[in-house]
């Protein structure tokens, strides 16, 4: 599996010096209490975090390779895109950022955070 970005994602990620990413879907990683919809299997909103490299904690137990080094997320959350490829691409007139498998969004609005400094 991999974690494929088009260019446009691909040039704000370059910009993160010195960073791991991780795909936080649950808000593991955040800096208030976020409430969870139980409802859409504990998914609140998918948001690629980059963190500073060497910091990840252990829940993050499995990643998908990329051009940027490994994507790490927490193994239950597969179960969402399976074994498929995830892909970023920037779409629509409002420069959101869609987070999809070859069949369907996971989506329409992935956020890049910059948590590093945080953990």
């Amino acid at each position: 599996m991999k974690f494929i970005f088009d260019k446009e994602v691909g040039e704000r990620l370059v910009k993160f010096e010195n960073a791991d990413f991780v795909l936080d879907f649950d808000h593991e990683l955040s800096e208030k209490n976020e409430s969870v919809d139980a409802c859409a299997g504990g998914i609140s909103r998918y948001r690629l975090l980059a963190i500073d490299k060497g910091k990840l904690p252990e829940v993050f137990d499995a990643h998908l390779d990329s051009e940027f080094g490994p994507i790490y997320f927490k193994k239950w959350g597969e179960m969402f895109w399976g074994s498929q490829d995830l892909y970023a691409k920037v779409e629509g007139s409002y420069n959101l950022i869609a987070l999809k498998t070859e069949g369907e969004y996971l989506s329409h609005n992935l956020l890049i955070v910059d948590y590093r400094g945080k953990l």
